[in-house]
């Protein structure tokens, strides 16, 4: 466990010299929720009684969308495929933690990192600018810091299985960009699941993505509620378990046909 914190830690600090990107990101966050606000308060000028919820709680839902969404995408598929590449993944596996444990680890970092200067600033800026609700007591609270966990992981598992396509394919940029797409519109983070129709709606419901921002943010808003709250903590981590499996098997396949490029 010291080597997971101490790998973690340093990915912390790697992540917090990139000063322009860091400034990039902030400045963003304002123009981001501010589109999202405008959109439902238009949507619902139109047809006030027709997305289940009230605006309050629908600018709540975009809006704190935008601001924890830097916690998720910390980017494990694209370090491996840049040390796939340069032949630097050699040195990755010969370090004293196991490579899944410690991709974990440096997203862990980013996600820290992230959360202090990205995240809590930008959930202020929500409260303060663009009518974000707080949750409505403390155990709701609670339940959706430990959605918003459980979605980081079956979010970097999602991510490590396709970083692991690297070792195949050794160029992943293609696949990645299909992923964000797909995996953006089917977490729901734009548009809430239960807004979808038909036969997408069931797929969507279906799908690991839920787990990313559908579910932390329902409970947020007072969507899902009571027994409710525990069957969607559980569809995650029976997804966090099969996703995990899944990534230590692909992980014990694929690694052994690696070929090193450049180094």
């Amino acid at each position: 466990m010291k080597i997971f914190w101490a790998f973690a830690r340093q990915s912390f600090h790697s992540t917090a010299i990139h000063h322009f990107d860091f400034w990039v990101r902030v400045a963003s966050f304002p123009v981001w929720m501010y589109s999202i606000r405008w959109v439902w308060m238009t949507l619902y000028t139109q047809r006030p009684g027709a997305f289940g919820v009230t605006l309050e709680q629908m600018v709540t839902y975009g809006v704190l969308g935008i601001a924890v969404q830097s916690i998720y995408f910390t980017g494990p598929q694209y370090y491996m495929a840049r040390q796939v590449r340069t032949g630097a993944i050699d040195a990755d596996l010969m370090k004293p933690l196991d490579f899944h444990l410690h991709m974990l680890a440096r997203s862990a970092g980013n996600m820290l990192f992230h959360l202090i200067a990205l995240v809590f600033p930008a959930m202020l800026m929500g409260f303060f600018l663009f009518n974000l609700q707080p949750p409505a007591n403390v155990v709701t609270s609670f339940l959706f810091t430990v959605a918003l966990l459980l979605g980081f992981l079956v979010n970097f598992h999602l991510e490590f299985l396709l970083g692991s396509l690297a070792l195949v394919t050794l160029e992943i940029h293609s696949i990645d960009w299909a992923f964000n797409a797909l995996s953006r519109f089917f977490a729901g983070q734009w548009v809430p699941l239960w807004l979808f129709p038909g036969i997408v709606g069931g797929l969507a419901q279906a799908l690991p993505f839920k787990c990313i921002f559908d579910i932390p943010l329902s409970i947020y808003t007072g969507k899902i509620t009571g027994s409710a709250v525990v069957q969607v903590i559980g569809f995650q981590l029976i997804w966090l378990v099969v996703l995990l499996a899944a990534s230590r098997w692909a992980w014990r396949r694929i690694h052994t046909r690696l070929v090193v490029q450049g180094g």
